[in-house]
């Protein structure tokens, strides 16, 4: 009992201490083609961009495909900022990470 009595104060505690994050920024754009843009920012320092778009496939140029491609900004546990950058499309997701 003890334990669980603990436990609950600890949750409870922590809530306490969590930082409430607002958006800073945020816009979309839809397209009747089926492409987009958004981005948004956070207090919190997240960010995050995407845009997508049909391109023709290489393998059948009368095939439509989608291809993304974005980032995104994040701060780990240990305070270390990181920046994903990413493509996404027939070939698959390829990100690429750097340490701030």
């Amino acid at each position: 009992m003890k334990f669980v009595a603990l436990f609950a104060f600890v949750c409870l505690f922590g809530l306490c201490l969590a930082q409430e994050t607002s958006i800073l920024a945020d816009d979309k754009q839809m397209n009747v083609d089926g492409s987009y843009k958004f981005n948004y920012e956070q207090s919190d320092g997240q960010k995050r961009e995407e845009t997508a778009e049909l391109k023709a496939s290489s393998a059948d140029p009368e095939v439509q495909a989608i291809a993304v491609s974005g980032s995104y900004e994040y701060t780990d546990n240990n305070g270390k900022r990181y920046l994903v950058t990413y493509t996404a499309d027939e070939n698959g997701y390829r990100p690429m990470v750097k340490q701030l």
